[in-house]
C-alpha cells in the first residue's frame, strides 16, 4: 500500500511552528509521527485528520479517552452544565456527587481532593505526605513518571549511569531541585528495603506507578507492591500509587481493585472524566488532616472546575457497569494474541505486557520486562517500521509500544486491528 500523505497536516505544522513553540503543545506529541498529525474530530473509537483519514484510535489521548470521543451520556451532562455555569470558585453539589462516587467504586478510598492534571496532584500527594511525617525525602522508580515537575521529573528516561543514581531528564532541571529524592531500581524489594534501613527516617513517602505503564507496562512482581507498602507502615512513611494511568482503566477500583492492594493515598487523572481535565488525590479520612488543620495547603482556581466534574460523574457511572472492564479487557487480550501469533507466523520474536486495557508491545526480546533497564533491550526501530505500517492500514498508535482499550472498541473495531496486524507484521522489513 502506498504510504499515506497528509499535505494538510503538513501545511498546519509549518503554520503553527512560526507562532506555537516547536509547533506543539506537549513535547510527547512531536515524534508520534514524521509529521505531527492534525485531527478535526471524534467518534467513538476513531479519529479523522484535517486530510480526512480516520484512524482507528489506539492512542486514546494518551489515555483519558476511556469512552472515546463524542460520548452521549458525557456529551449530555457537560451540555447541561454549561447552560449552569462554567466554573464558581465556589462550592456545588457535583464536588460531593463525584467525591461519594470515588469513594463508593474505590476499595479503601474515605476522602478526596480535586485538581486538574496528575502533574498537580502527585504534587498534593507528596505535600500531603511531608506535612504527616514532618520529613522531606520520596523515595521514586527509575523509568516511573510523575509529572513534569522537577522533584519528581528524576530519572525517567535515562541511558546510563546506575539505577540508583538521581538524574535530571532535561535542561533546566537544577540538581537542587530534586535532592531530596531518591531513585531506586523498581521491582527490587531489596533496594527499597536497604534505603529505609540507611534513610527511613528521612523518608517521607515512596510513589510509584503499580503497573509500570509509562515505560513498558512492566508488571510487578509477586509480593512487591505489598511490600512496599508495608515497609513504608513499618517505617512511617506514606505510600502512594500513582494511578494516572491505571486508576479507572485496570477496573473501576483502579489498581486497588485489580491488585487487591491499600496504600496510604492514590492519584487519579486521565481516565476519570474521559477527556476533560480532572485529578484527585484519595485516601483515608485521616491522611488529609494536615489540610483541615492547618499544617499544610491545597489550592487552585480551577480545583473543582463544574464542567470537569459533569464529565466525571458521567463517565464514573458507565464505568461502574459490571461489564464495562470485562469487556474492555478481553478486546485487549484478543489483541495480545493476534500480534504474538502473527509475529510467530512471520518469524518475529516480541512479547506483549501489561493488562488488556493497557499493554505494550516489546520488539525483539523473548521474555516480558520487569524493570525500566529491561526495557532498553527492546527493538524500537523495529516497533516503529510496524507501527507506521499500522498507521497506513488505518491503525493509530504511540511511539513508545503502548496500546490503550477503551469502552467504545467494539467487534468491528477488532476485525479492522486484527487484518491490520496481520498485514503490517507480514510487511515491515
Amino acid at each position: 500500500m502506498t504510504n499515506i500523505q497528509f499535505p494538510g497536516s503538513e501545511r498546519l505544522h509549518q503554520s503553527a511552528s512560526e507562532v506555537l513553540a516547536t509547533g506543539v503543545s506537549s513535547g510527547m506529541r512531536r515524534r508520534v509521527t514524521p509529521t505531527p498529525l492534525y485531527f478535526d474530530r471524534g467518534q467513538g473509537p476513531y479519529f479523522w485528520d484535517v486530510d480526512n483519514h480516520r484512524f482507528l484510535d489506539y492512542t486514546l489521548g494518551w489515555g483519558p479517552l476511556i469512552l472515546g470521543n463524542n460520548h452521549r451520556r458525557v456529551n449530555d451532562a457537560v451540555a447541561a452544565q454549561l447552560q449552569r455555569g462554567y466554573t464558581f470558585g465556589a462550592q456545588h453539589e457535583l464536588e460531593i456527587r463525584v467525591a461519594r462516587q470515588i469513594v463508593e467504586l474505590v476499595p479503601g478510598i474515605e476522602q478526596v481532593i480535586f485538581s486538574n492534571t496528575g502533574s498537580e496532584a502527585v504534587q498534593a500527594a507528596v505535600r500531603i505526605a511531608r506535612a504527616l511525617t514532618g520529613r522531606n525525602k520520596i523515595v521514586k522508580f527509575e523509568g516511573h513518571y510523575h509529572g513534569w515537575m522537577n522533584n519528581v521529573l528524576v530519572s525517567y528516561h535515562p541511558t546510563g549511569g546506575e539505577p540508583s543514581e538521581s538524574q535530571a531528564t532535561c535542561g533546566g532541571q537544577p540538581p537542587n531541585e530534586f535532592a531530596d529524592t531518591i531513585v531506586l531500581p523498581w521491582n527490587d524489594i531489596e533496594s527499597l528495603r536497604s534505603a529505609f534501613d540507611h534513610v527511613g527516617d528521612g523518608i517521607a513517602a515512596v510513589i510509584t506507578e503499580p503497573l509500570l505503564a509509562n515505560s513498558g507496562c512492566c508488571e510487578p512482581r509477586e509480593g512487591f507492591l505489598q511490600g512496599l507498602i508495608e515497609l513504608c507502615r513499618r517505617h512511617g512513611a506514606v505510600s502512594i500509587f500513582d494511578e494516572v494511568i491505571t486508576g479507572f482503566r485496570l477496573a473501576a477500583g483502579g489498581a486497588r481493585e485489580y491488585y487487591k492492594l491499600a496504600p496510604d493515598l492514590s492519584v487519579y487523572g486521565k481516565a476519570i472524566a474521559a477527556g476533560f481535565s480532572l485529578s484527585a488525590v484519595a485516601g483515608r479520612k485521616e491522611m488529609f488532616d494536615v489540610l483541615r488543620d492547618g499544617r499544610t495547603f491545597h489550592a487552585g482556581t480551577y480545583n473543582g472546575n463544574p464542567i470537569c466534574l459533569a464529565a466525571a460523574s458521567a463517565a464514573l457511572e458507565v464505568l461502574a457497569d459490571g461489564d464495562a472492564f470485562s469487556k474492555m479487557h478481553a478486546h485487549g487480550q484478543s489483541l495480545w494474541r493476534k500480534i504474538t501469533s502473527a509475529a510467530e507466523s512471520h518469524g518475529q520474536p516480541l512479547v506483549v505486557c501489561g493488562a488488556g486495557t493497557v499493554f505494550n508491545v516489546h520488539w525483539g526480546v523473548s521474555q516480558a520486562p520487569r524493570d525500566y533497564r529491561e526495557t532498553l533491550r527492546s527493538d524500537a526501530e523495529a516497533y516503529t517500521r510496524f507501527r507506521m505500517e499500522m498507521l497506513n492500514q488505518g491503525v493509530y498508535l504511540l511511539p513508545d509500544g503502548r496500546w490503550y482499550v477503551g469502552a467504545t472498541h467494539d467487534d468491528q473495531a477488532l476485525e479492522l486491528a486484527v487484518n491490520a496486524i496481520d498485514h503490517s507484521i507480514a510487511n515491515i522489513n
